[in-house]
C-alpha cells in the first residue's frame, strides 16, 4: 500500500526510493510486487550496504532525537520544541 501511495503521489514521475536492508524491504512480497511491469516503470529500489548508519541521514535525526528526550529537562514550549 505504501508503495503504490507513493507512486500515486509522485504525478507521473518515476519514483527512486534508497532503502536500508529491513528485512521486509526484501519480503516475497515487495518482489512480487516490483516485478510486475507497470511498477516496474514506476518505481525503482535501491539498497544500502548492509551496516551503514552515516549513510542513513535518519540515525543522525534518530540520535539526536533520543540524546535530548533523555537528556532531562522536558519540553514545555513551542519555541523549545522548535
Amino acid at each position: 500500500k505504501f508503495l503504490m501511495r507513493l507512486i500515486r503521489d509522485a504525478g507521473g514521475k518515476k519514483v527512486f526510493l534508497i532503502l536500508d536492508n529491513l528485512r521486509v524491504h526484501h519480503s516475497k512480497l515487495v518482489q512480487a510486487w516490483l516485478e510486475e511491469e507497470e511498477n516496474k516503470k514506476a518505481i525503482e529500489l535501491f539498497f544500502l550496504p548492509s551496516y551503514s548508519p552515516e549513510l542513513n541521514p535518519d540515525e543522525y535525526l534518530n540520535g539526536d532525537l533520543k540524546a535530548r528526550m533523555s537528556a532531562g529537562e522536558p519540553v514545555r514550549s513551542d519555541g523549545q520544541l522548535q
